[in-house]
């Protein structure tokens, strides 16, 4: 017998064993059933010690329980990860100097697929290398067919019941990948910038408001002027309009508890359709006739897709002067 115990030599071997002889499979008999649908691992990397450590317990639990003789099964399955699966496969094409509108969407997805049955062998192969006592005869994948059906039937039993609605939201654009991007997915950094102060000429002419912003790229999507309504400095100012630098637009000033009157100049830019704050101040006072009579609602998109500023609207016509256009 070897001093020192290596167990690369026989885990395979045993693990194999187990699997073909069906020591993981349920018993059958329908008695005190237990079962655990493992937390599916992402196809898009390896197991990290957060997975070893959720997979010893669940281990623990479900092996106590197979040798109470309880139908026990412990399910395993992988999770197809949407975009962050998308971004590997878009890689991978870059470096072959390809995109996937080259490939087109069948063979895009083609592609995916070959990818996920590579990635998503190797982490099963890790899960087997834990010893997990996983029944691999019930392996599934999230985008599998009958799990699809599944999401889809709970989907509309949801809606029927009025716990599901369609509504507009803003979401997090990834100009590159062309896709909204999950809030889970994003990583906020700060970083120093610069306090611009512009000036909003008043519609009757008789002076300006000093609007502060950290985003004057956004200012050709402005929907209104917002102060506190507690902010004497502007209160005879509200409910009166602005001229849009650039622009002939008219935007009302409005009052609300979101600004800071000690921040900046204590007037602030609303611009819903590219900031969460201010999408939140315009669902406040979308009803108001002032910007219910803007283009959209006062929704105003000037971003393509690609992040460029957008050209003439069919429906408002030019909204951005065609200087600021692309």
């Amino acid at each position: 017998m070897e001093k020192t115990y290596t167990p690369h030599a026989i885990e395979q071997q045993w693990y194999e064993t187990w699997e073909k002889g069906g020591y993981f499979s349920p018993s059958g008999s329908g008695e005190n059933p237990y079962c655990i649908m493992i937390p599916p691992p992402n196809v898009t990397g390896s197991l990290h010690m957060g997975h070893g450590f959720n997979n010893t317990v669940m281990d623990l639990l479900t092996r106590y329980h197979r040798m109470k003789g309880h139908d026990t099964l412990w399910q395993p399955g992988t999770d197809h990860a949407g975009i962050a699966t998308q971004m590997v496969v878009e890689r991978q094409l870059a470096a072959e100097g390809r995109t996937r509108h080259d490939l087109g969407r069948d063979a895009f997805i083609d592609k995916v697929w070959e990818w996920k049955d590579q990635s998503g062998g190797a982490i099963t192969q890790q899960l087997r290398r834990l010893g997990s006592s996983l029944d691999w005869q019930h392996e599934r994948f999230t985008m599998d067919e009958g799990l699809s059906e599944a999401v889809k039937e709970v989907f509309v039993k949801l809606h029927e019941e009025g716990l599901i609605y369609r509504g507009k939201r803003l979401v997090n654009w990834d100009p590159k990948l062309h896709t909204a991007v999950s809030d889970l997915e994003v990583l906020s950094a700060e970083e120093s910038g610069y306090m611009w102060h512009m000036r909003y000429p008043l519609a009757d002419g008789s002076g300006h408001l000093v609007v502060a912003t950290t985003r004057p790229e956004t200012m050709l999507g402005d929907a209104a002027v917002a102060v506190h309504p507690g902010d004497e400095r502007y209160a005879h100012l509200v409910g009166q309009q602005v001229k849009l630098p650039f622009t002939d637009r008219l935007i009302p000033i409005i009052a609300d508890d979101y600004v800071d009157p000690a921040f900046g100049t204590g007037c602030v830019k609303i611009t819903p359709a590219h900031d969460f704050n201010d999408y939140a101040v315009w669902r406040n006072h979308r009803d108001e006739s002032a910007i219910a009579a803007l283009p959209n609602g006062g929704l105003i998109n000037i971003f393509t897709i690609d992040a460029a500023i957008i050209g003439s609207d069919d429906q408002h016509g030019e909204l951005i002067p065609a200087e600021f256009h692309g």
